[in-house]
């Protein structure tokens, strides 16, 4: 997948193989491609209304509670709310149960509104001003609260406010198993090896198609400047904002949780044992950095421990290999116990042109080249190439619309991604025919047309209302204009009440978990991060 020219590594494109898009081949592929699920997780920060500043209030009671409530909750800061969809049989289906869901919220909101942007609003000079995610006073809520004091030692509150949209999805066991009989040693040993073998294979091409996601997605080349962890000369300053040109999504620049002590992890994903055993032993390694923090404060734990991550998902991978966690279990047991069960792509900008934060569009297009990626060979992963990954992925975040960035010594980001994109179109096809929807071929037509300069890509349109109306002017009339929208959709009465359960019901959860704790919450941390 990588060629050698002295000290530099060639990225190659993935491929997907002749007889993988033979007509008999794709005859059977749609059958296959209908049992995928989706979900979608969308953040959003709660602003003011009127001037954007942060909110300071707490998450809302009428919304339920933020520790147990199935869709509606909050990330790293209090104000930072996050929907969580259900499973979903088509990437549509997510997004209107999105929309419900942000309708509901909207409903509750009366001087706030949903900040539409990745970078955030105006923040406070202080970084103590910013509010942590309060999750209650049981144990595991006390946790979850300290994980994101922790994560505000470590890198800042700041990088606590930073927004985006995760979307999972998965592929069914039919696929998988159509896909092995397809290899040249089709004869894996069971379904999980054989999924586990799948998932990791498609997580490495995603890896090395990162950059064009994030040059058609990516839609965060401007910030405020109350958010002060900037090198200002990468920045046109215009006002209160500033500007990288070209740049297409900051948020999955160095500027998001970046250290040298995640520097040091060297995560891979040839091999699932491989992959746990090095998150599981960064949870257990102490970092000097951290040591010199200290455990504790007067007000109790300033972070979980004094290793390189505090628990695994503090390492930010722009997707992740995911199984649904048993009460209390940690992320990475789950996958060493059960194996991989969906993934969860994380590098997709909030659209603030979308009230929803993701178009249809988008999700079919993050569909169609997860999908690609699962059916491209996908050799494993030198150090050298990984190096060579996080390089590319770095220079067009920063810089992918500059004339002067390429993919390779031969070709530019956007000449290369009408590369890649040429042989989707049978792919596009059987997607659109599993799903009865003209939406896939629609979203490839629409990539390519973007990439060629038809259309203006989406980073360099808010670039160019940053640089027009202001970071904040522009998030502000965006933030409006979805609530206003939002008050336009009709919940049915029996989704209204349904909702209201949802939300009184994980209050009373909440309190049940609470009167259950037992024993020191300082053992309960301990035996957290220890369990086996």
């Amino acid at each position: 997948m990588a060629q050698s020219h002295g000290d530099r590594v060639q990225l190659k494109l993935p491929s997907i193989p002749s007889h993988v898009l033979q007509p008999a081949n794709l005859e059977v592929l749609y059958h296959h491609l209908s049992g995928m699920r989706f979900g979608v997780e969308k953040e959003g920060l709660r602003v003011n209304a009127k001037t954007g500043e942060l909110a300071q209030t707490p998450h809302p009671n009428a919304l339920g509670s933020a520790l147990t409530h199935p869709h509606i909750t909050t990330d790293y800061s209090e104000a930072l709310l996050e929907f969580v969809t259900g499973t979903h049989s088509s990437p549509q289906a997510a997004i209107s149960q999105l929309e419900q869901l942000q309708t509901f919220a909207s409903s509750v909101l009366e001087n706030e509104r949903i900040w539409p942007l990745s970078m955030p609003c105006v923040l406070p000079e202080s970084d103590a001003d910013i509010p942590l995610a309060y999750y209650g006073e049981s144990h595991i809520g006390r946790l979850k609260t300290v994980y994101r004091r922790g994560l505000g030692f470590r890198y800042g509150r700041q990088m606590q406010t930073i927004a985006g949209v995760h979307f999972n999805l998965s592929f069914s066991d039919d696929f998988w198993r159509w896909k092995a009989s397809l290899g040249a040693n089709p004869g894996e040993p069971d379904i999980r090896t054989i999924r586990d073998t799948g998932y990791l294979r498609t997580i490495r091409n995603f890896r090395r198609i990162q950059w064009l996601i994030m040059l058609l997605t990516g839609s965060s080349p401007s910030v405020d400047e109350s958010f002060r962890l900037l090198a200002t000369d990468r920045f046109r300053i215009s006002g209160r904002t500033r500007l990288a040109e070209g740049a297409t999504s900051l948020r999955m620049s160095d500027l998001g949780y970046q250290s040298a002590a995640q520097e040091s992890i060297n995560i891979c994903f040839n091999q699932l044992d491989t992959y746990c055993n090095t998150l599981s032993n960064a949870v257990h390694r102490p970092w000097p950095t951290y040591e010199g923090l200290g455990l504790k404060d007067r007000i109790g734990f300033k972070q979980l421990n004094v290793a390189v991550l505090q628990i695994e998902n503090e390492y930010y991978s722009s997707i992740r290999p995911k199984r649904i966690q048993q009460s209390g279990e940690r992320p990475v047991r789950a996958l060493i116990n059960r194996g991989i069960e969906y993934l969860e792509v994380r590098a997709i900008d909030l659209n603030p042109f979308a009230p929803n934060g993701i178009t249809e569009y988008e999700a079919s297009l993050i569909t169609l080249l997860m999908t690609a990626s699962a059916l491209a060979d996908s050799p494993f992963n030198s150090p050298e190439e990984r190096i060579a990954i996080e390089g590319i992925n770095a220079r067009a975040s920063w810089a992918g619309r500059r004339s002067d960035q390429r993919f390779d010594e031969r070709s530019s980001f956007k000449d290369s991604g009408i590369q890649f994109l040429a042989a989707l179109d049978p792919i596009a096809e059987s997607l659109n025919k599993a799903f009865q929807s003209d939406s896939f071929t629609g979203a490839l037509e629409d990539a390519r047309l973007r990439l060629d300069g038809t259309y203006p890509l989406l980073s360099e349109e808010i670039e160019n209302a940053a640089l027009n109306e202001g970071h904040l002017e522009f998030g502000l009339t965006r933030a409006q204009k979805h609530y206003d929208n939002w008050k336009t959709v009709s919940l049915s009465p029996d989704a209204l009440v349904t909702m209201r359960k949802e939300a009184e019901q994980s209050h009373q959860s909440e309190e049940k978990i609470t009167a259950s704790n037992e024993g020191s919450f300082d053992a309960f941390v301990e035996a957290y991060i220890n369990q086996t």
